[in-house]
């Protein structure tokens, strides 16, 4: 009855192995499938990064080559923003009749169109320069479309001249008796020109360039105190 048993008992054991050795077989054939898909992510992983880091190098490589390419331009040509300047100026009359109104006021004004570059003309367009008092707006001079040769100068004279202008309200007046007990009158100038001109022959070049001062004159002699009123400009490639 023992031997039985003990038979009995033994045979369990034995049917008991094959099925835990399956068991530790199929484990490790799970762990090798998962390891192999995690090798096939970190992979493309890889490789997705490797081409981004290439891609990022051409990049800055192009972006190098170009800030190189414009500063041989820069240093080779010089280039220069073309500009526009008042050189002179005279105040030939001025008749105030103290109610708020300038009867009569005649500057004159030369305005020079300046072309810095040594190897490209310069053309300029839309060019208008105002003439106020204390705000008021007195005259605006224009001009035609003109071309100004490589390293060229253009002037341009202009008589401004405004008759019945009414000044900026009280404020106005009160400046305008101010300044003639002072003898000495200022007047504001503005304006701008549209540029067009090209850098080496091929890069073409278009900006706005604008000048804003003030000229004051001794009066009656109507001389103009020592100034500089010339444009500041801004470019754009096109």
């Amino acid at each position: 009855m023992s031997n039985f048993n003990r038979g009995e008992h033994h045979g369990g054991r034995g049917h008991d192995q094959p099925e835990q050795h399956n068991g530790r077989h199929r484990s490790r054939q799970q762990l090798v499938f998962r390891e192999g898909g995690y090798g096939d992510r970190g992979h493309r992983s890889g490789a997705l990064q490797w081409a981004v880091a290439v891609v990022f190098t051409v990049l800055a490589v192009v972006v190098l080559l170009a800030a190189v390419a414009v500063l041989i331009v820069v240093l080779l040509l010089q280039p220069r923003s073309p500009a526009i300047a008042v050189r002179s100026a005279a105040l030939g009359a001025l008749v105030y009749d103290q109610q708020g109104t300038l009867d009569d006021v005649a500057l004159s004004l030369v305005v020079e169109l300046r072309n810095g570059n040594a190897r490209s003309a310069a053309a300029f367009s839309d060019l208008e320069v105002r003439v106020s008092f204390h705000g008021a707006a007195l005259v605006r001079l224009r001009a035609a479309p003109v071309v100004v040769p490589r390293k060229g100068t253009l002037p341009l004279a202009y008589v401004a001249r405004a008759r019945g202008a009414p000044l900026d309200g009280a404020g106005g007046s009160a400046a305008m008796e101010a300044a003639l007990r002072k003898g000495v009158v200022p007047f504001g100038v503005d304006g701008e020109a549209r540029t067009a001109w090209k850098v080496a022959g091929v890069v073409g070049l278009r900006h706005w360039t604008r000048l804003a001062c003030e000229i004051s004159f001794f009066w009656p002699n109507g001389t103009a105190l020592d100034f500089k009123c010339s444009s500041k400009s801004k470019f754009w490639f096109f």
